[in-house]
């Protein structure tokens, strides 16, 4: 399962290549998660930190396709079977 926060096309043109960076991948935990004090915050506060990360997951449809394909090009997938947390590397 690739979970990006959001997803945009980088270009309206079906055959635009990737121009972006590559993308940092982690699986179980979300790459380059910020934790912050709100977090103790009861009740709410894991609610805000991840208010406060997800809009920093943003990723292209381009960038997540040719991480897919470059997955499915290796025997064995350190990502098989297990929720994958993607970020832009800028």
């Amino acid at each position: 399962m690739l979970c990006p926060s959001t997803m945009n096309p980088e270009s309206s043109d079906v055959t635009a290549r990737t121009s972006k960076g590559k993308l940092i991948t982690s699986a179980i935990t979300p790459p380059l998660w910020q934790n912050s004090w709100v977090k103790n915050i009861p009740l709410i506060g894991g609610y805000l930190t991840c208010m406060m990360n997800a809009p920093r997951y943003e990723t292209t449809l381009e960038q997540n396709a040719e991480l897919i394909a470059s997955d499915l090009e290796t025997l064995e997938s350190p990502f098989s079977e297990k929720t994958v947390g993607v970020i832009d590397s800028k």
